[in-house]
């Protein structure tokens, strides 16, 4: 039996608006006041529950210094130790700072690899959680055109 056009229609609109619904409830993970937050500190504290972090080497960020096209930045942060919960991405210069917050299970490897967007040239930091402390990296990066700000 061939579908109808209304038939058709209707499904599409149920299954938009279920993926509306379900793009929603990924981003209520992070409370909203990381998406409200005045400043990037603000922000991570909303994201990670404190903003005393330690710089640490076991944590490596890999970014490059200088990116050419700010709309594409190839990252990867490495925790090198045990029981790693979580790891966040910062950008100082968004218009909204915390890129990402990633959760493991105490099975993952503390590994996340991904792109990004920066606004423009500033300070990208690596947050990561090990029994309620935080360790950070944190690298200075330029960015030569684009980016998530410019037109």
């Amino acid at each position: 039996m061939p579908i109808s056009r209304r038939t058709f229609v209707r499904a599409s609109l149920v299954s938009t608006t279920l993926g509306a619904f379900a793009a929603r409830s990924v981003n209520a993970a992070l409370p909203a006041a990381v998406f409200d937050a005045p400043n990037p500190t603000a922000a991570i504290r909303a994201a990670m529950g404190s903003t005393e972090a330690v710089a640490d080497d076991r944590v490596r960020l890999n970014i490059p210094d200088r990116v050419e096209n700010g709309d594409v930045v190839p990252v990867s942060v490495t925790a090198d130790f045990g029981n790693v919960q979580r790891i966040a991405l910062v950008a100082d210069k968004n218009p909204m700072p915390v890129i990402a917050v990633f959760r493991f299970t105490p099975a993952v490897e503390g590994f996340i690899a991904t792109r990004i967007r920066l606004a423009e040239t500033g300070n990208v930091m690596a947050l990561a959680e090990s029994g309620g402390k935080l360790l950070t990296v944190n690298k200075p990066v330029q960015v030569m055109i684009g980016g998530c700000g410019s037109d």
